[in-house]
C-alpha cells in the first residue's frame, strides 16, 4: 500500500474521531478535501460547488464557490495536516458563498507528530446577500508538539447574510498560537458569531484577535472566547466590536481560567462610532475551584485528570 493511501487513512481517521461524521470521507454525497503537507490526497465536489485548487511549494491555493441558491445538505469537509515531526504548511483559501446560498464547512488540522511546525491559513470569505455559513476549525496536535499556528481570516459579509466561526484547540500542545480574525458586517441586518476555544498547557502561548466592524445598519455581533491555561502557559485575548451603523448591536464574552503558574491578560473593547449602536461586554478571569478538583480525586481520578475533566465541560 502506497504511502499516500496510508497518510490518507491516519488523518481522516484521526478527522473522524475527533468530530467529523464517520465515512463522510469518499462518500459520493459529501464535499470534501484532504490534503498532506503540500499534496491533495483526495478532492470531491457536488454540483453547484467548485473547488479550484493547485498544490504549491509548502501547501495549497484554493478557491470554493458555493454558487447562487445552493444549500448543501451536509457539511463540508476540509483536512490539512502533516504527519511528520518537522516541515511546514500553508493553506491559502478563499471562499464564496454566493446570494442565498448556505454550507456547513469543518476544517480539520490534525499534526500528531509535529514537534517543530509551522501551519499557516490565509483565508478571505465572502458572504453574498441572505446568505448563511458557518466555519468550524478544530485542531489535534501530539502532546510534546510546540507548532506555530497562524490561522489569519479575513471576512465581508452581505446584506441578511449570516456567519459563524468555531475555532477549537483543546487535544495536545498548542505551541505558539496566533488566531487573528477580522469581520466586517457592512450589509444590512448581517449577523456574526465567532466562538475560540483553547486549552494552553506547559509553556504555550496563545494570543486571539477577534475584531469586527458592524457597518451594516441593524447588524448584530457577538464574539465569545473560552481559554484555559495551566502550568507555564500564556494567553493574551482581544476581542473588539466596533458599532458603525444606526441600529448595530454586538456583544464581547470571555472567561480566562489560569491554573499553576499560568498568565491571562483579557481586552475585550466595545466601542461605538455611530450614536445608534448599542455595544456591550463581559469578561472574567479565575481558576478551577478546588473543591471540584478535590471532589474528582476522590472518585479516583488524578489531579491532572481532574483538570482535564473540568476544562473538557468548560471548552464543550
Amino acid at each position: 500500500m502506497n504511502s499516500a493511501t496510508e497518510e490518507y487513512k491516519t488523518l481522516v481517521s484521526i478527522a473522524e474521531r475527533t468530530g467529523g461524521e464517520a465515512g463522510s470521507f469518499g462518500s459520493e454525497e459529501v464535499i470534501y478535501v484532504v490534503v498532506h503537507g503540500n499534496r491533495i490526497l483526495a478532492s470531491h465536489a457536488l454540483p453547484g460547488v467548485l473547488i479550484e485548487a493547485v498544490e504549491t511549494e509548502d501547501g495549497i491555493d484554493a478557491k470554493i464557490t458555493v454558487q447562487s441558491g445552493v444549500v448543501v445538505p451536509k457539511p463540508v469537509h476540509l483536512c490539512f495536516g502533516h504527519l511528520a515531526v518537522t516541515g511546514r504548511q500553508v493553506i491559502k483559501s478563499r471562499i464564496f458563498i454566493e446570494e442565498k446560498a448556505s454550507a456547513d464547512f469543518q476544517a480539520h488540522c490534525i499534526f500528531p507528530n509535529a514537534i517543530e511546525f509551522l501551519h499557516a491559513m490565509e483565508g478571505e470569505i465572502h458572504l453574498g446577500p441572505q446568505s448563511k455559513f458557518s466555519y468550524r476549525e478544530v485542531h489535534v496536535h501530539g502532546p510534546e508538539g510546540r507548532i506555530d499556528v497562524r490561522p489569519v481570516s479575513r471576512v465581508r459579509i452581505g446584506d441578511g447574510a449570516t456567519y459563524r466561526g468555531d475555532f477549537t484547540l483543546v487535544e495536545g500542545r498548542v505551541g505558539n498560537l496566533a488566531i487573528d480574525i477580522d469581520v466586517e458586517a457592512y450589509g444590512k441586518r448581517s449577523r456574526v458569531e465567532v466562538t475560540s476555544k483553547v486549552y494552553g498547557k506547559s509553556d504555550d502561548f496563545c494570543q486571539v484577535r477577534d475584531i469586527v466592524r458592524l457597518t451594516g445598519p441593524e447588524s448584530s455581533a457577538l464574539i465569545k472566547a473560552r481559554v484555559v491555561l495551566k502550568d507555564k502557559s500564556q494567553g493574551k485575548f482581544l476581542g473588539l466590536v466596533d458599532g458603525a451603523a444606526a441600529g448595530a448591536r454586538g456583544h464581547v464574552d470571555c472567561t480566562e481560567v489560569v491554573q499553576g503558574e499560568a498568565k491571562a491578560v483579557a481586552s475585550p473593547v466595545v466601542q461605538a462610532s455611530h450614536p445608534e449602536a448599542e455595544v456591550t461586554h463581559e469578561a472574567a478571569i479565575g481558576r478551577i475551584a478546588d473543591d471540584k478538583i478535590q471532589g474528582l480525586m476522590a472518585k479516583g481520578l488524578s489531579a491532572e485528570d481532574a483538570i482535564d475533566f473540568v476544562v473538557s465541560g468548560l471548552l464543550r
